[in-house]
C-alpha cells in the first residue's frame, strides 16, 4: 500500500470513527476555551465540532463561536478536526485565521462533510501542503468551474469497504480543489457551498441528506498548527461570479469581497466583533451589503450605480463597532477620517456628534461624496474637485490627517510599548492633536486584559499588537514558556474587543529560536525596530524627537507608553512637525513585510531603510536595534497572470523589481523572494 493510499484510509477511518462515536460522546462544551487531547464530537459555541487522532500529542482547542485551534507534530500519525454544522448544507461559509504549515508538510484545510442516501464523503479543498487529497488512483475528473474568485477542479474517487459514518461501506468521494490554492500563515476566504453542490449535480454527482459539515484541519505525519474561525454568511453570488474570500459575503451578485476597483466602488473595513453588517448606499439606494470579519478586508461593488455614496452600519449592539478605513471610487481613495458627514460616530455625548472619524459606534452612515467627485484632483473620471458644504454628504479632506491627502512621500511606523497605563489618554490626545496617526501599540497582556475601554481608545488611533504578558526577559525561556506569554496576551487582546494581533515584539528585543518559532506558530510576525528613541534610557524630549527625525520611509521607531510618559508625550509635537517637513506620514506596519506602509495598506514608495523583521519562515534577517535590511533578492518577476501567494494574501509579481517592490501604483514581490518565503509561492492561472 503506497503512502497516499494509506493516508486516505487513515483519514476516512478518522472521520468515520469520530461520527460513529458521536452518539456516545456528544456533549456541550463550556463557553471558555477547552483543549481536547482525546477523540470527541459535540457542540461548542453554537457550532458542531469533531476531533479525532490515532496517536500522539495532537491537541484541539475549542474557543467561543466558530473558532478552534490545533497543534500537532510527528508524534501523531494522523489527526483531523474542525468546527461547522450538523446537518450541513448549501451555506455560505466564511473562514479566517492562521494555517501554520508549509509546502513540505502533509496537511490540508478544507470544508468537509457527509451525506446519506446516497452515502457521499465530500471535500472543498482550500489549501494543502505536500499532498493533494484528491490524488486517488482510478479517480474520474469532472472538469472545473469558477467560484469565489478561483477555479475549482472537480474529481470523484471511490472507497471500497472502508470506514464511513454508516460503518464499513463502499462509497464515492467528491472533491473540489481550489486553484490557485490558498497559501499558509494568515488565511481567509469564503466558500459558497451551493455553487459546488450545483456544479456537482450538473455532472451527475448527486448528494443525499446532509450529515455534519466542518471547516477542517488535517495532518498526516507532519508538524503544524492552526487557529481558524468559521461563520455562516449571507447567500449571494453564483458560480460564474467573482466573489472571493476575505471572511465575509456579499448580498448580491454585483458585489464581491475581492480587491480591485476600476469603475467599481471598494469599501475597506473591519468589525470589532466579527458579525457587524454594513451596506453600501449609492444614490439613496442600498446596492450591496456585507458581514465583516475582525480583520480588514476589501469589499467591492461592481454594479455601476451613480450618485451620493454612503456606507451604513446597520446592526449596532453591545460589543460591536465598525472601523471603516476608506472607500475607493473614481480612481481615488477617500479616507473615512477625512469625511465630514458622519452620523455613526459617538462624540460629544451623542451618536452623530462628531466628524472625521473611521470608527462607527452607532447605526448610521459616513458620507463619501458623489461617485463623480474628485477630491484629490487626479481621478480616473476626470471630474473636478468637490468640497463639502450644506447638507450633502460629500466632503473634502479635513487637511489634518497624517494618513490622508497626497502630501506623503513615505510612511513610518510610530510604535509604543508596555501600555496601556495611566498616561495613555494623554498620549492619545497628543497624537490626535498633532495628527500623528495611525500608531501601533505593543501592549502587555496583564494591562489590556478585561480593559475594553482602553482597547477602544487605543484602536481610535491605531492597531493593538502583542508585547508579551508581563514583560519578562525571555532570553532563557523555553518554547513552551514563550508560547504561554504570547498566547495569553493574544487572548487578552481579543477578549478586550480588539482583533487578533498579527505582530509580536518581544521585551527588550529578545531574539532566540524559541521566541521566533513560538511567534510563527502563534500566527504572529516577529518584529523589533529600526530606530530606538531611548526614551527608556532617560532621553530628553528633544533627543527623542531627534531620534524620530532619523527615520526613513518604511522604518519603525521604538517608544513607550507605560513608564516613560512625560518626555515621550512632550516630544510628540516636534516628532510630528519633523516628519511632515520630510514628507513622511505615520503608517501602519504591514504584517506581510514588517515595513511601515500607507494606512490603506499600500506603500508610497520602496523603503530606503532597513527592515526590522524577519519572515516567519526564516527567509530574511532581523535587527533588534535597527539598521539592517531584510528580505532576499530575486532575479526579477514573472508578471503575466501569475500572483505571489504570500501567507494567504495575493500580491502582483514584480516585473522589474527584486524582493519587495512598488510597480504600477501597488506593492509587488519578486518571484524568487516569493518562492523562498514559504508562504505559498508564485501561482499562475
Amino acid at each position: 500500500m503506497n503512502k497516499n493510499e494509506k493516508r486516505g484510509n487513515y483519514l476516512n477511518s478518522a472521520l468515520a470513527a469520530a461520527v460513529l462515536a458521536a452518539t456516545a460522546t456528544v456533549f456541550t462544551a463550556p463557553v471558555n476555551a477547552q483543549t481536547l487531547t482525546s477523540n470527541s464530537t459535540g457542540t461548542n459555541g453554537g457550532h458542531y465540532y469533531s476531533f479525532w487522532k490515532d496517536s500522539g500529542d495532537a491537541s484541539f482547542t475549542l474557543h467561543s463561536g466558530g473558532r478552534y485551534a490545533s497543534e500537532w507534530n510527528t508524534s501523531t500519525n494522523n489527526w483531523v478536526g474542525g468546527k461547522g454544522w450538523n446537518p450541513g448544507g448549501a451555506k455560505v461559509v466564511n473562514y479566517e485565521g492562521y494555517y501554520g504549515v508549509s509546502n513540505s508538510q502533509n496537511s490540508y484545510l478544507a470544508l468537509y462533510g457527509w451525506t446519506k442516501n446516497p452515502l457521499i464523503e465530500y471535500y472543498i479543498i482550500e489549501s494543502y501542503g505536500s499532498y493533494n487529497p484528491s490524488s486517488c488512483s482510478g479517480g474520474t475528473n469532472y472538469g472545473s468551474f469558477q467560484s469565489d474568485g478561483a477555479t475549482y477542479n472537480v474529481r470523484r474517487c471511490q472507497r471500497v469497504q472502508q470506514p464511513s459514518i454508516e460503518g464499513t461501506a463502499t462509497f464515492y468521494q467528491y472533491f473540489s480543489v481550489r486553484s490557485p490554492k490558498k497559501g499558509f500563515g494568515q488565511i481567509s476566504g469564503t466558500i459558497n457551498v451551493g455553487n459546488h453542490f450545483n456544479y456537482w449535480a450538473s455532472q451527475g454527482l448527486n448528494l443525499g441528506s446532509h450529515d455534519y459539515m466542518v471547516l477542517a484541519t488535517e495532518g498526516y505525519r507532519s508538524t503544524g498548527s492552526s487557529d481558524i474561525s468559521v461563520t455562516e454568511g449571507s447567500a449571494g453570488g453564483s458560480s460564474s461570479g467573482s466573489s472571493s474570500g476575505g471572511g465575509s459575503s456579499s448580498s448580491g451578485s454585483s458585489s464581491s469581497s475581492s480587491g480591485g476597483n476600476g469603475g467599481a466602488i471598494t469599501v475597506r473595513a473591519r468589525g470589532t466583533n466579527g458579525d457587524e453588517r454594513i451596506s453600501l448606499n449609492v444614490g439613496g439606494s442600498a446596492v450591496a451589503s456585507w458581514t465583516l470579519s475582525t480583520s480588514y478586508q476589501n469589499y467591492t461593488y461592481t454594479g455601476g450605480a451613480t450618485g451620493d455614496i454612503q456606507v451604513e452600519y446597520t446592526n449596532d449592539a453591545s460589543g460591536r463597532d465598525v472601523i471603516l478605513d476608506y472607500v475607493q471610487v473614481n480612481g481615488e481613495t477617500r479616507q473615512a477620517e477625512d469625511m465630514e458627514y458622519n452620523t455613526a460616530t459617538y462624540a460629544n455625548g451623542e451618536c452623530g456628534g462628531g466628524s472625521f472619524s473611521e470608527t462607527m459606534h452607532c447605526s448610521g452612515v459616513i458620507g463619501f461624496g458623489e461617485t463623480s467627485d474628485c477630491f484629490s484632483g487626479s481621478c480616473s473620471g476626470g471630474s473636478s474637485t468637490s468640497s463639502s458644504g450644506g447638507g450633502s454628504s460629500s466632503s473634502s479632506s479635513s487637511g489634518g490627517s497624517s494618513s490622508g491627502g497626497g502630501s506623503c512621500s513615505g510612511y513610518v511606523g510610530i510604535t509604543f510599548d508596555d501600555g496601556p497605563g495611566n498616561y495613555t489618554n494623554t498620549l492619545i490626545n497628543a497624537l490626535k492633536t498633532n495628527n500623528l496617526t495611525p500608531v501601533t501599540w505593543f501592549v502587555q497582556g496583564q494591562y489590556i486584559q478585561g480593559n475594553s475601554a482602553a482597547a477602544q481608545q487605543l484602536m481610535s488611533v491605531g492597531e493593538i499588537q502583542n508585547h508579551s504578558w508581563n514583560h519578562p526577559d525571555m532570553t532563557s525561556y523555553s518554547y513552551a514558556q514563550v508560547v504561554d506569554q504570547i498566547s495569553r496576551t493574544t487572548q487578552a487582546i481579543r477578549g478586550a474587543g480588539a482583533p487578533a494581533p498579527t505582530l509580536y515584539r518581544p521585551p527588550y528585543g529578545n531574539n532566540t529560536s524559541a521566541i521566533r518559532q513560538a511567534a510563527q506558530n502563534q500566527g504572529l510576525r516577529y518584529i523589533t525596530w529600526d530606530v530606538d528613541s531611548k526614551d527608556w534610557d532617560g532621553a530628553s524630549s528633544a533627543q527623542i524627537a531627534a531620534a524620530a527625525g532619523q527615520m526613513q520611509n518604511g522604518q519603525v521607531i521604538l517608544m513607550h507608553d507605560h513608564d516613560y510618559h512625560t518626555r515621550t508625550i512632550n516630544a510628540i509635537p516636534a516628532i510630528a512637525s519633523g516628519l511632515r517637513a520630510k514628507g513622511l506620514c505615520a503608517g501602519r506596519i504591514d504584517p506581510n513585510t514588517g515595513r511601515a506602509v500607507a494606512p490603506a495598506g499600500g506603500s508610497s514608495s520602496s523603503s530606503s531603510g532597513g527592515s526590522t523583521t524577519s519572515s516567519s519562515s526564516g527567509g530574511s534577517s532581523s535587527s533588534s536595534s535597527g539598521g539592517s535590511s531584510s528580505g532576499s533578492s530575486s532575479s526579477g518577476g514573472t508578471g503575466g497572470s501569475c500572483v505571489c501567494n504570500w501567507w494567504g494574501t495575493n500580491y502582483p509579481v514584480c516585473a522589474n523589481s527584486s524582493g519587495w517592490g512598488w510597480e504600477n501604483g501597488q506593492s509587488c514581490i519578486g518571484a524568487q523572494t516569493c518562492n523562498s518565503g514559504g508562504g505559498g509561492g508564485v501561482v499562475c492561472n
